[in-house]
């Protein structure tokens, strides 16, 4: 249930641009090889240094950690809250395809813990 919160959070997170997927075949000298080639789109250029992988509890503090910058900078008058159109244009879709759920006290704004105690809720 627990991982199920913390998928759903990464989900959110992907979001802003976390997840990407690469078909680029590292060579063994190190240099990544592109499908287009051309001047602006050299066809070798030195490949990426592979990231370590997040499990567990680092994976959840990343999460939580995203999400909460995300959060904050939807937030641009600093009040803690956000209404649902903030949360749209922010690219906060799934808080604001369930700002409903999420906003309990029907007050037209979420905080951060609403989310957070949303998400912790979901099986």
């Amino acid at each position: 249930m627990k991982n199920t919160f913390y998928l759903m959070v990464f989900a959110l997170c992907a979001t802003a641009g976390l997840a990407q997927a690469s078909d680029t075949a590292a060579t063994p000298a190190g240099i990544a090889k592109h499908g287009v080639e051309g001047p602006f789109f050299p066809a070798a250029r030195p490949a990426a240094p592979a990231a370590a992988a997040s499990t567990g509890d680092t994976l959840k503090a990343q999460a939580m950690n995203r999400l909460k910058s995300n959060f904050d900078a939807a937030d641009v008058a600093k009040t803690g809250t956000l209404t649902q159109q903030q949360a749209q244009r922010s690219g906060l879709g799934y808080v604001a395809n369930n700002f409903g759920k999420i906003d309990v006290n029907k007050s037209g704004k979420v905080t951060f813990d609403d989310v957070k105690q949303y998400l912790q809720s979901q099986p």
